[in-house]
């Protein structure tokens, strides 16, 4: 598909001006006279946060962010230090984290004194202890379950049971408050995903699935991990427990991932079965990790006609306001991105109908081929083509400004059918 979608991307080559870059620039300055309190904590601090430079007599430092929360207040303060001390550079990482590069090594100490008042000196970057987690249910709206809450938790106990995974960079733990992945938790040796478990009763729990053997390998390679089990979100730590305890006994020096592949999904399936068990849940696995309220028997809004109905109207007007954002960008002559508006104003429209008539809509080539064998194919619609000839367009030209109109017509037309069909539907009903 590669290659026959080449002639609607805009841009194929991006020149790049490497001689434009203008290089950090580190500070001259002498290291102010500091007392450190506690050796020992420098010391491990140290040994896990500082990561050598290629040039000679400098370091960067990683600093801890727990959940990635950094505020500016201290970001301001951080900022100043920076500036006076180092090369006015900071990087902030996939996992969460900040990078303080060209850090000259006989201010270091300094630089531990200014951290600890800024409370950025926790040992363990980019460790087994250093879990990257997504804000989950604390201010996503697709959140299923706390994956920060559970987060903070997994990290108190390795480090009070496990002070080892301090220093220890091949383990990867990685959390998900929904499938959405945007905590990567399928791309880590051990993942969680937030979800629910029902009870016999019907009661909803919050629950984590476990996933195991995914990693980054290097070089472009990776693996995604599998999914194990998924259990009540209070047994999370004692599932990792387990997995732990059993990767400290058996692995003999393999890295996870090695010796996930030597034991398999059913090895782990096995030892954490057991924690799926929903028929003795207590009251305490009803309140999700960082929540205090207790649990109360609520029933829902499950899927009505009415909630339908306004989903399937809020995709109506969503695919309106992609056309209206197409026009407005065909005006501002950005072909490419009013001919991207009008795809999505057309992958909306039916994926409203589709949903009314209760079929999946996971993948827009699902919505595409479902809607031509439903519709189409069903005699139900005419469009004169199939959806996916009128659709699919969008790969077999370039993004010139005679498509755009007539992409963006087309779905501006196909969205007044299918709100006719809807319409008719709705008053034999």
């Amino acid at each position: 598909m590669i290659a026959e979608e080449q002639k609607a991307i805009e841009f194929k080559t991006v020149a790049i001006d490497a001689d434009a870059y203008v290089a950090s620039q580190p500070v001259s300055v002498e290291a102010p006279q500091v007392e450190i309190k506690d050796q020992a904590a420098f010391d491990l601090w140290k040994s896990t946060n500082l990561i050598p430079q290629k040039q000679d007599g400098y370091v960067a430092i990683g600093v801890k962010v727990l959940l990635g929360d950094f505020y500016t207040d201290k970001a301001r303060l951080l900022a100043n230090l920076i500036d006076n001390y180092a090369a006015g550079e900071v990087r902030l990482t996939l996992r969460q984290n900040i990078v303080i590069p060209f850090v000259k090594e006989d201010l270091v100490p300094f630089f531990y004194q200014e951290l600890e008042k800024l409370g950025f000196v926790e040992a363990g970057y980019n460790k087994a202890v250093d879990i990257t987690a997504c804000p989950g249910t604390d201010t996503c709206n697709l959140g299923i379950a706390s994956s920060t809450g559970i987060s903070v938790e997994l990290e108190r106990m390795i480090t009070a049971e496990y002070p080892q995974y301090l220093q220890n960079e091949d383990l990867v733990i990685k959390i998900s408050g929904c499938m959405n992945a945007c905590g990567q938790h399928n791309m880590a040796n051990i993942g969680f995903q937030g979800m629910t478990v029902r009870t016999p009763e019907k009661l909803v729990a919050p629950a984590l699935q476990v996933l195991l053997g995914g990693g980054n390998l290097g070089n472009g390679n990776a693996l995604f991990a599998d999914k194990v089990v998924k259990v009540p979100s209070k047994r999370g730590p004692e599932a990792l427990r387990r997995i732990l305890n059993d990767f400290e006994a058996n692995a003999n020096g393999k890295s996870f991932v090695d010796y996930y592949k030597v034991t398999g999904e059913r090895y782990f399936y096995d030892l954490l079965n057991d924690l799926q068990d929903v028929t003795n849940l207590t009251q305490e696995d009803f309140i999700d990790w960082g929540e205090e309220e207790k649990y109360v028997k609520e029933i829902g809004i499950g899927e009505c006609a009415g909630v339908v109905i306004d989903l399937i109207a809020t995709l109506f007007f969503e695919s309106e306001e992609k056309i209206d954002n197409a026009k407005a960008s065909f005006e501002d002559e950005v072909y490419s991105s009013a001919i991207y508006y009008a795809y999505q104003s057309l992958v909306n429209s039916a994926k409203a109908l589709l949903l009314a008539e209760n079929k999946k809509t996971n993948t827009h080539a699902g919505i595409v081929s479902q809607f031509d064998e439903f519709f189409i194919e069903g005699g139900k619609i005419d469009l004169g083509t199939s959806f996916s000839e009128l659709i699919y367009e969008i790969n077999k030209n370039a993004p010139t400004k005679d498509f755009a109109l007539s992409y963006i017509a087309n779905a501006d037309k196909f969205l007044g059918a299918v709100r006719a069909y809807r319409e008719a539907e709705q008053a034999k009903a």
